[in-house]
């Protein structure tokens, strides 16, 4: 999951910083030169590189433990739910969300919410450790899963490297300024509600909605959902899956982001955009007030109106400006490198348990 938006963020940022704090004699990855390219972490003497095909998910992931891949491995650490099921040494797992269980309809088919549910359930029970990225999904692991909060570290990412603190913001061809949303059309991210809310107030605003990510293959109701953005002409503008370079233009030309999801595990573009001085509109769900304080407008997530009202006062200057200038100091409050000690730390400890 190297490259993926999320967790491969994730990934990319924290594992440069997490490596020299490890005290490990040997470091064995598995993934595929081809994903993870050339990054200057591969270079350290500790690190073996092990190819493995096996896709995320499958069944062919299960069986690596068979063919040997964590042979004499004295921690493995699985950075999302998807952890061997036979495996019986110490284990960190990361838990970014338990959304398949909160909200299984995100996943096509009945076997597939099958195959969370257990993978889920199996990784809090199998793992030494859980690293959780928010208060929250530690909260939704005690609640759900009755997880010990002993057992749980919070260790919250931060911004991606190198993440800008202002850019070239992007013009619509025709000039028309713009509403940002970042994510895709999976049911938790609750794209409907943006798209009935917009409706409703656009000839009382003079901004187009600029949908950016993937949204379609999801075989959910992708398709209705962008059937209604279709409805509203060229009010509604789908950019597709976008570079960080684009996107970073993106959030710098916003009159605002908003986010009006019903479950989130963290909520990474609030810290993107707030870096690049954009206002944040978000819901009041999962993990996004833990991130976004009182650097945002918030709504109810299925509250239509609310979410009206809020998109009338992006055109308040005066309010914007207050949430550019919370949004500047509240970001600073994460950081990767806070992220990679905390975790080390429980890492560390249990290698030394195993001395």
């Amino acid at each position: 999951m190297y490259r993926h938006s999320g967790i491969g963020r994730y990934l990319r940022n924290l594992f440069p910083l997490l490596l020299p704090l490890l005290n490990a004699d040997r470091v064995r990855i598995l993934s595929r030169r081809e994903i993870l390219g050339d990054p200057a972490w591969l270079k350290d003497r500790r690190i073996k590189l092990v190819e493995e095909t096996a896709p995320v998910y499958s069944a062919a992931e299960q069986m690596m433990g068979l063919h040997g891949a964590y042979r004499n491995t004295s921690l493995l650490w699985v950075p999302h739910y998807n952890v061997p099921v036979y495996y019986g040494r110490p284990m960190v797992v990361t838990m970014h969300d338990v959304a398949p269980l909160a909200m299984p309809e995100i996943l096509s088919n009945a076997a597939k919410r099958a195959y969370a549910a257990l993978l889920i359930k199996r990784a809090v029970t199998q793992a030494s450790a859980i690293l959780c990225v928010s208060e929250f999904t530690a909260t939704e692991l005690h609640a759900r899963l009755g997880v010990r909060r002993d057992r749980m570290t919070v260790t919250h990412p931060g911004l991606d490297a190198g993440w800008p603190e202002r850019a070239v913001p992007h013009v619509e061809p025709d000039g028309a300024p713009y509403l940002l949303y970042v994510g895709n059309v999976k049911p938790n991210k609750n794209l409907g509600l943006l798209l009935r809310a917009f409706a409703g107030i656009r000839t009382a605003v003079p901004y187009r909605l600029l949908l950016a990510g993937r949204m379609r293959g999801f075989g959910t109701n992708d398709e209705a959902v962008i059937r209604e953005a279709e409805s509203l002409g060229d009010r509604v503008r789908f950019t597709d899956e976008v570079s960080d370079t684009d996107l970073i233009s993106l959030y710098a030309g916003a009159k605002a982001l908003c986010l009006p999801s019903l479950y989130e595990g963290f909520g990474l573009p609030l810290l993107e955009a707030m870096r690049l001085g954009c206002p944040v509109l978000c819901s009041t769900a999962g993990s996004l007030p833990e991130v976004a304080g009182d650097a945002a407008l918030y709504f109810d997530p299925r509250d239509e109106g609310a979410l009206a009202q809020r998109l009338l006062e992006v055109c308040d200057e005066n309010l914007m400006q207050k949430l550019r200038a919370r949004g500047s100091e509240r970001v600073n409050l994460f950081s990767f490198k806070e992220c990679a000690l905390r975790s080390a730390e429980v890492m560390n400890r249990i290698l030394e348990q195993g001395e």
